[in-house]
């Protein structure tokens, strides 16, 4: 029996007909892309041209391209690349993010307020999941170095207004907005919120970064890219590509301390040998995003989802957490809720009977514990412990969606 795989968000497996196009493709390329011979230029021309497709993808410069291990590298370079960068002690400077950030940003941010005091605020999203945009602006402080806010959520789905925050920036630094009521809208939040020590030379010299790993390839650039963002963490198994391979977007001119040293590679951003078939992977699934196809593709999982939301919000004993607007196509998150209700078995349930779905809480050391992103919603601790992500793709039908509302209904029943 085929399993039914709902756990794109996690992975998104490679496509047989992806593999086959890319074997293919290797077999005349594998060789090093720094090596001067006919297999080296030939790796370092399918290097470029994966380069070119996701920068393509991003509307940016090919040179603004990074390409690393993953998006935990990439945020990782984000923020402690971005802040040991500059010439301000760690413990003179701020950082803004938001308490539902994924743990590639948390952690290293977290360690950097443990071991150097570095000062960070942290905002609160709503009962829906969202955070304010008017909290970032008020929070920005002559000290602030930086601000990094997720796309979108990976548990519950909710799109967060990054791409507001990229236009309030762009405009504050350079006096450029994309119309005359956004340009009257910034200047009111100005004088409401922002503080008057903040110059506009220090907006300029802000680092805005945006951890996109689930928001690219799933919604459309318009809904979190800007002008204003300096740095975007993408990932490349999370739209279809092999493990293993990320990238970072990095806006022209800005810099940051590398992690990694020991060659030239990355124009010295970041060393050692390319992952050649990670890179030509992550290339030729960037080229099919934001196409035609791909917005037809779109539309059928939210279809999908929509099913599934319509059909988990006439069951009793489940409470729904992902929002009914500006969320992810693909994402659905619940809590089961009861006294002999549990995700666990529901998932071991699940498991059992050929669906791979997730939980939305970590685990550690064989215990399961309650989604800090669940608990930030206020939620209460056994919901957060007991939440389940759904997280679909163009892969799936709607069979495979009536099957699986058939197993937690008999879950719930049982």
């Amino acid at each position: 029996m085929k399993p039914i795989y709902l756990d794109h968000n996690a992975t998104s497996p490679s496509t047989d007909a992806h593999l086959s196009i890319l074997f293919n493709k290797l077999k005349d390329s594998i060789g090093n892309p720094s090596s001067p011979h006919a297999k080296g230029r030939n790796a370092s021309v399918c290097l470029t041209e994966a380069r070119k497709a996701i920068a393509t993808s991003l509307n940016a410069d090919v040179g603004e391209i990074i390409f690393l291990s993953g998006a935990t590298e990439a945020n990782n370079i984000a923020t402690n690349g971005v802040l040991k960068n500059t010439k301000v002690p760690i413990e003179s400077q701020h950082v803004i993010t938001s308490s539902i950030e994924h743990p590639a940003i948390k952690e290293p941010i977290q360690f950097l307020k443990n071991t150097q005091n570095l000062k960070v605020t942290e905002i609160d999203v709503s009962k829906e999941g969202f955070i304010q945009f008017e909290d970032v602006i008020k929070n920005i402080k002559p000290d602030t170095t930086l601000i990094t806010i997720m796309a979108a959520n990976n548990e519950i789905g909710t799109i967060q207004p990054v791409k507001l925050i990229g236009d309030y920036l762009h405009y504050m630094r350079w006096g450029v907005s994309s119309s005359q009521s956004d340009k009257d809208s910034f200047d009111l939040l100005t004088s409401k919120y922002l503080n008057s020590n903040v110059s506009k030379e220090h907006l300029q010299k802000l680092h805005f970064h945006i951890d996109a790993v689930q928001a690219y390839g799933k919604i459309e650039l318009d809904n979190w890219l800007s002008s204003g963002h300096d740095s975007v963490a993408i990932s490349g198994h999370k739209v279809g590509s092999l493990q293993g391979i990320g990238a970072l977007f990095l806006r022209r001119g800005r810099k940051y301390l590398p992690l990694i040293l020991g060659g030239a590679q990355e124009k010295n951003r970041r060393a050692g040998t390319e992952n050649l078939p990670g890179i030509i992977s992550f290339g030729l699934i960037a080229k099919d995003l934001y196409t035609e196809q791909w917005i037809k593709e779109k539309n059928y999982i939210i279809n999908l989802r929509d099913t599934f939301l319509k059909e988990l919000s006439q069951l009793s004993n489940i409470e729904l957490n992902t929002p009914n607007q500006m969320i992810l196509p693909n994402t659905i998150n619940f809590s089961v809720q009861g006294k002999k209700l549990k995700g666990e078995d529901l998932l071991v349930e699940l498991d059992l009977q050929g669906v791979c779905a997730s939980s939305g809480s970590a685990c550690s050391s064989g215990a399961n514990l309650p989604s800090k992103v669940i608990l930030a919603l206020g939620k209460e601790s056994v919901l957060a412990k007991n939440s389940i992500r759904i997280s679909l793709s163009h892969s799936n039908t709607k069979e495979e969606i009536e099957k699986t509302i058939s197993i937690i209904k008999n879950y719930l029943n049982n």
